[in-house]
């Protein structure tokens, strides 16, 4: 809302508040690109957020809120204005990710591949299993259209990278529904499915070949996409978990390294939950040696 916006940027030295307006604004986009009404059964006081937004969006200058939700980022349950962070441009196959470490109270940016010298470093500003029509709207938001490899070539050629992008994060997709829920939470039921170590391999070697080394292929279950935060699932965590509970100890112990490997690469290791993936590593590795003994 304009108000929590307000109350925020009025708290902020006279050089954080200039430095702010310096940060790129989505505004100044045409109202006919978007829904004219507010359905009726929306709540007063989100279709005023709503209107405060679309007014900001379609306006002729910068604004408080035109800036706010072109550029915030998650932060714990909220999100907020990191104005180094925000500099960074999205690709819809980035070279880097981001993520706010509450244990130094900071938004870092990793390195997902080697970046040569003169090249842009890039993060994804929406899932990066997201198909193209639903990035395309996803980003309408931020006020531009994605001029990325797999944006822009034809999807249809069997021969170009966009295609087979297309074919990844559809397969990804598919996937994804069919272990939701043998995933996470649900983990006990899923270690009694015999696909599932199989459909999770597939899941990570294709986020591999997609370039997608976040921690959506080590970490836990969120529920959000988008710029301000990552949508993550077990990748290689789970796959040690399922298999360490049904006792193959060698592949646990392979695919538990690999989850704090990419852990590490992805979030750094004063990451608030590193600690518990080196413990179920160690704890696998001890189960193993114990086996072997």
């Amino acid at each position: 809302m304009q108000c929590d916006i307000q109350e925020a940027f009025d708290k902020l030295s006279p050089d954080q508040q200039k430095l702010y307006f310096t940060l790129h604004s989505g505004h100044g986009q045409d109202p006919k690109a978007w829904p004219s009404r507010i359905h009726s059964s929306v709540s007063p006081r989100e279709q005023e957020r709503i209107r405060e937004q679309h007014h900001a969006r379609t306006g002729k200058e910068p604004s408080l809120i035109s800036i706010f939700q072109t550029n915030c980022m998650e932060k714990v349950k909220g999100a907020a204005i990191f104005p180094h962070a925000a500099r960074f441009n999205h690709c819809c196959n980035p070279n880097a990710c981001f993520t706010w470490n509450s244990a130094i109270g900071k938004e870092t940016i990793h390195a997902m591949s080697d970046i040569q010298p003169g090249d842009q470093i890039t993060l994804s500003y929406c899932d990066m299993i997201h198909d193209k029509s639903l990035r395309t709207w996803e980003l309408k938001h931020y006020g531009f259209v994605c001029d990325c490899r797999a944006c822009t070539e034809n999807e249809e050629d069997d021969t170009t990278f966009a295609y087979h992008s297309g074919q990844r994060r559809y397969r990804l997709q598919e996937l994804d529904r069919e272990t939701k829920f043998l995933r996470g939470r649900y983990l006990d039921r899923g270690a009694k499915e015999k696909d599932l170590v199989k459909k999770l391999l597939e899941m990570a070697a294709l986020h591999q070949q997609e370039g997608d080394w976040t921690a959506r292929l080590a970490n836990v279950w969120v529920n959000c996409c988008g710029r301000g935060s990552q949508l993550m699932c077990y990748r290689f965590l789970d796959i040690a978990l399922v298999c360490e509970f049904n006792n193959d100890l060698k592949m646990a112990a392979l695919t538990a390294a690999k989850a704090v490997q990419v852990k590490k690469d992805c979030q750094g290791e004063d990451f608030p939950e590193y600690g518990k993936y080196v413990d179920v590593l160690r704890r696998i590795k001890s189960k193993l040696s114990q086996q072997k003994a």
